[in-house]
């Protein structure tokens, strides 16, 4: 887990999560959460360290939120997009071989037994 350590990027995550409080104080109308981000503005402008704490809760649990979001959104993706297309595709192929089932196998039989070193592929 990466986390940065640089006093701006700390103080820029801090900015977010302060700018984030602002507003959701307007959309909910309420005033604790412009009291909860001027303390939180001042706290982390006045002490180094409790920026740097902010920050590195605040990327831990991006990248918590991260795993988990990409992982949901790759499933979504493949049975709502991809696995319908390929189900699609195999039913109304030209191609033989995957939409009519005709033979037990598709396996070639090797007709010569000979190889040659050289020209492998």
């Amino acid at each position: 887990m990466k986390i940065i350590k640089s006093y701006k990027r700390n103080l820029a995550d801090c900015l977010i999560i302060v700018a984030a409080l602002v507003i959701l104080g307007i959309i909910f109308k309420n005033i604790k959460f412009y009291y909860i981000a001027v303390s939180l503005a001042l706290i982390c402008g006045l002490f180094h360290k409790t920026a740097f704490y902010i920050s590195f809760l605040w990327q831990s649990i991006g990248l918590v939120i991260g795993f988990f979001v990409s992982k949901i959104l790759l499933t979504v993706i493949f049975y709502f997009i991809l696995f319908p297309f390929s189900l699609l595709q195999k039913l109304f192929s030209k191609n033989l071989s995957i939409s009519n089932k005709t033979h037990k196998t598709y396996w070639k039989t090797k007709t010569s037994t000979t190889t040659d070193f050289e020209k492998l592929w």
